[in-house]
């Protein structure tokens, strides 16, 4: 892909490798900011590798600053659960749908001791009961940087998301080891 700033050159970005994007300049700094955050900017434009406009919005997944923000969690979450449902084998969601009704039943007979009509519903759908068991990322990992923006990857790679992560102030929380870990 490349990436256009009006005046100045081109800068090529390469699927599976990381382009560092740097200035000085704070107008320039939010305006790339703007634009892949909010889609904002006519001076920055992306096209493929043969010069096909892109859209900025839908080629770039803007992360910003990992450290600042829990918007990887919250960002990707419902679209993982989504993907880890899809491979549940049949073995799987039974054994699951099997132990749901098993809780329901439970629920069931609390309900009949009281001497009110109360009923529960299941409709077998997974997505919200992953939702219920409030599925998240391990508190550990967003205590570290380099965890982040590595499961940051994990996370793209896993969803087949072929987009550009876009994070900010990365030179701030990572050492030159673990930068080069990141490369690699």
């Amino acid at each position: 892909m490349k990436l256009y700033y009006t005046g100045h050159k081109n800068i090529e970005i390469n699927a599976g490798k990381i382009t560092v994007l740097g200035t000085n300049n704070v107008d320039v700094y939010k305006e790339f900011i703007d634009t892949f955050l909010n889609g904002y900017g006519s001076n920055i434009q992306l096209s493929d590798d043969k010069y096909n406009r892109k859209d900025i919005s839908t080629s770039i997944d803007w992360d910003g600053d990992v450290m600042l923000t829990d918007r990887i969690s919250k960002k990707y979450m419902n679209v993982l659960i989504k993907k880890i449902i899809e491979d549940i084998t049949d073995d799987e969601r039974q054994a699951i749908l099997k132990s749901v009704n098993g809780l329901y039943d439970r629920i069931r007979e609390v309900l009949y001791k009281i001497d009110i009509p109360l009923q529960v519903d299941y409709d077998n759908d997974l997505t919200r009961l992953f939702k219920y068991c409030q599925v998240h990322t391990e508190a550990l990992l967003w205590k570290n940087a380099y965890d982040r923006i590595s499961s940051d990857v994990k996370l793209h790679v896993e969803l087949n998301r072929e987009r550009i992560i876009g994070l900010t102030n990365v030179a701030h929380y990572l050492t030159k080891e673990e930068f080069q870990e990141l490369v690699n």
